[in-house]
């Protein structure tokens, strides 16, 4: 699972007015609209009475707008070809973004090509994100092996590449709020749910 940091305050306006434009066919007065809703905006910093001077704001969407989530999933729509250049499936809600690959747990070369392929479509990605101004957020970014227990032994690895860093696979994930284990029990996510629900 992909976490992109701080997406909707890092959209770029000019690459996303020439997207809207080039890949969206917007054009004449409602992409001059979309060009007045982006421009000219500033903001301050209010802390305890005191306020910043305000300065402009030459990037990301509105946020508590309708527009806001549906500018930013425009601006982020060369990840979906990415992906399904490169992988099977993929999930994206706003800011994650889930890969999926299967391979046969008993076919070692299986298990190398599903490896080689998701770090080549992470890199891709990077890549892309790097040119738009988006960044992954490795610290957030999870990966989960999910099978039975005899297919778990035959896994030989426990880590993927993501540039220059490495991240190794984890027992548990929370996705939309669910809790899912490499086992896909439901163990973890029923203990989850009853102790946020016992008020002591």
């Amino acid at each position: 699972m992909l976490d992109l940091s701080s997406t909707f305050d890092t959209v770029d306006h000019d690459i996303l007015l020439r997207r809207l434009n080039h890949e969206f066919g917007i054009k004449g007065r409602v992409l001059e609209w979309f060009t007045s809703y982006l421009s000219k905006r500033s903001q301050f910093i209010s802390v305890n009475g005191g306020r910043s001077r305000l300065f402009d704001v030459s990037c990301g969407v509105p946020q508590g707008s309708c527009l806001g989530p549906l500018l930013f999933v425009l601006y982020v729509s060369k990840l979906f070809s990415i992906v399904e250049k490169h992988l099977p499936d993929a999930h994206a809600f706003d800011d994650d973004s889930q890969l999926y690959v299967s391979f046969k747990p008993d076919s070692t070369c299986d298990q190398l090509a599903a490896v080689a392929a998701l770090e080549h479509c992470i890199d891709v990605i990077k890549d892309w994100m790097l040119s738009d101004k988006l960044k992954v957020n490795d610290g957030k970014t999870e990966f989960l092996i999910i099978g039975t227990r005899q297919q778990l032994a035959k896994v030989n690895f426990n880590s993927l590449r993501i540039g220059d860093n490495s991240i190794n696979s984890i027992d548990k994930a929370k996705n939309l709020g669910f809790w899912f284990d490499s086992q896909m029990k439901m163990v973890t996510n029923i203990s989850k749910c009853s102790s946020a629900s016992i008020p002591f």
